[in-house]
């Protein structure tokens, strides 16, 4: 038979084999032709010197290797399909086939490494969600020593200041030694603030002593300016210089209604100073902190003050500012400058120290520029200084007033009872 096949031309068989391989489901002949592997295409003989004896022959080994593969297999889930290969009277008559799913390395690394990705996701997940609840309980542990320890020092506190609340009492702050509230602030700045009116003008005055009367009244001592005065006062009497004034209610927190008459006891035209009396049938209680002499030579520029005075006719007003200059000199008088804004009704109130309140200077003028048409310079404000004023009334027997352990007293009329020869000081 072979004989009789050798005969025929070789092409044309190979190419019948081929169709009758395809037919039978294996189609690992034309694999092994074309794209297959390199080892079963090595194992095939050149194309031209291929005969059907060879064919034959490495399609014979072919079923053996297969058998092999198929003995190898354990899985049985993993078989593929079942084919029946029919082959010429010189092979068996038939063969079954299984072919296994093509293997894929790289799927495989693929899905491990998403799988230890997934894994150590879930594993930083796990330990995110520790370390917050640890911190959220550190942080709440924390909040609740320190309520404990805030509300244990309020507590020391409270024990140890008796606070009674039956009888109010009036608290003192030391001068000089912290800030003051703002409440303690309105009653040293603002209470003692009178304003003056009269002849369609306005000014203010500084409440600084009070005085028992001989009749059993008080005497309230005024320290302002000697042009307010000049300004305002009754030009019905002559004999005496008398002006209208009103002091400051702190119950309805503004000016009273209530008209008071103040009388001129001595005034220095020279440095723009006077001194008023007041009678009236109780004393009043708000009197200024006046500086002593030691704060006022401590005095120096850029030391923060409150100008306090009744500009325009308005309740008691404080504007903040600084000493900005302690030499201006106004005519053959030395005037020292505040940037505290001061308008017309400031004059004659006060110049209180920022920290602590303290009396330190009487409001003089306001600064202008121009001849025909004035400007007012709001942050150029002059003052006479509190060592001035003590000066003065040194020398007119009324030093007393600003501090009662110096100087020389007087008599409820003003009369001085010292010795006319003795030395009351020189400005």
């Amino acid at each position: 038979m072979t004989t009789l096949l050798k005969t025929f031309r070789w092409p044309a068989v190979i190419s019948t084999v081929m169709f009758l391989l395809f037919l039978a489901g294996d189609s690992s002949l034309t694999r092994g032709f074309s794209s297959g592997s390199p080892a079963e295409a090595e194992s095939w003989p050149p194309f031209e010197t291929m005969d059907l004896d060879s064919i034959l022959k490495a399609h014979e080994s072919r079923f053996e290797s297969t058998d092999r593969s198929v003995d190898s297999v354990t899985d049985t889930s993993k078989l593929g399909p079942v084919t029946v290969e029919a082959g010429f009277n010189s092979v068996s008559t038939s063969r079954v086939t299984m072919t296994s799913i093509p293997f894929d390395p790289s799927a495989q690394e693929r899905m491990r490494f998403l799988q230890e990705m997934r894994s150590q996701g879930q594993g930083l997940q796990r330990d995110l969600r520790a370390e917050i609840r640890s911190s959220g309980d550190q942080l709440e542990n924390r909040l609740i020593d320190l309520l404990d320890s805030r509300v244990a020092t309020l507590d020391q506190r409270i024990s140890q200041n008796d606070v009674s609340t039956s009888t109010p009492k009036k608290i003192s702050i030391p001068v000089g030694e912290k800030k003051l509230a703002n409440a303690d602030k309105v009653e040293r700045m603002i209470y003692p603030i009178v304003q003056m009116k009269g002849n369609g003008t306005v000014g203010s005055g500084v409440v600084v002593s009070n005085e028992l009367r001989p009749d059993g009244g008080w005497y309230t001592w005024i320290v302002t300016a000697y042009h307010v005065v000049e300004e305002v006062r009754d030009f019905s009497d002559m004999n005496s210089t008398l002006v209208k004034l009103y002091f400051f209610d702190p119950e309805l927190n503004r000016l009273s209604e209530t008209k008071h008459i103040g009388t001129e006891i001595v005034a220095f035209p020279e440095s723009d100073l006077s001194l008023l009396r007041v009678e009236r049938d109780t004393p009043w209680i708000h009197v200024a902190t006046v500086a002593s002499e030691e704060v006022c030579r401590s005095l120096t520029v850029f030391d923060q003050v409150y100008a306090v005075g009744c500009p325009l006719g308005n309740q008691p007003i404080p504007t903040r500012g600084e000493i900005s200059s302690q030499y201006k000199e106004v005519g053959d008088e030395v005037y020292w400058m505040v940037s505290a804004p001061t308008f017309f009704g400031n004059s004659g109130g006060g110049i209180f120290r920022s920290g602590d309140g303290q009396l330190v200077g009487i409001s003089s003028m306001i600064y202008t520029y121009g001849k025909r048409s004035p400007m007012v310079v709001p942050h150029m404000g002059l003052f006479v200084p509190l060592s001035q004023v003590r000066s003065w009334l040194r020398r007119e027997g009324y030093v007393h007033l600003l501090e009662a352990h110096e100087g020389v007293p007087v008599t409820a009329s003003g009369d001085i009872s010292a010795p006319s020869d003795q030395d009351s000081g020189s400005f």
